[in-house]
């Protein structure tokens, strides 16, 4: 989890802290990592509540969303803004295409303006419904895959990540 933080811009002393996080859990790894005593996974447990709430307040989000046809989108903007509260401090940008399957992510004028606002540092975090709103319905599987890879690593060239709300798990709730 620290190491999703270096993806961020930080001021100096929220570096310096990062960097002591990380050389502090370096020094208390345990012995055996296979069986850590409690307070150790107690202490790892804070520290990556701690990282996600840190990383949450500098990121700025962008919702995007491919609609089949003409259509308001503000209610799927809404339950993806929903979706990544725990995960940015705000979304910052909305952009939907709309009936454009067959286009190529490139060429779709929503995705376009939010390109810019990605590569400008507006934006660090690209939150979709699911991978497929990043391509064609009829993309097979494996290309899918390859076109997620590559829109995973130009994200990480301007320090930006993705959220795909379908992957997000459910909270998990004691009695």
């Amino acid at each position: 989890m620290l190491s999703a933080i270096d993806a961020l811009l930080l001021p100096q002393e929220l570096g310096e802290a990062v960097t002591g996080a990380r050389q502090w859990l370096e020094e208390i790894t345990p012995a055996n990592p296979l069986s850590p005593a409690p307070t150790f996974v107690r202490a790892l447990e804070h520290t990556v509540r701690i990282t996600q709430q840190l990383l949450a307040w500098h990121t700025a989000a962008a919702t995007y969303v491919h609609l089949d046809t003409e259509q308001p989108p503000w209610d799927e903007h809404e339950r993806l803004e929903a979706a990544s509260a725990q995960h940015c401090r705000h979304v910052a940008v909305r952009q939907h295409d709309v009936a454009t399957h067959g286009w190529p992510l490139e060429q779709r004028p929503g995705f376009a303006r939010l390109r810019g606002d990605i590569e400008e540092g507006r934006v660090q975090l690209l939150v979709v419904r699911s991978a497929a709103d990043l391509s064609s319905p009829s993309t097979p599987l494996a290309d899918q895959r390859q076109a997620a890879e590559a829109i995973t690593a130009w994200l990480l060239r301007y320090r930006a990540r993705q959220l795909c709300t379908d992957q997000i798990a459910p909270p998990v709730f004691l009695p």
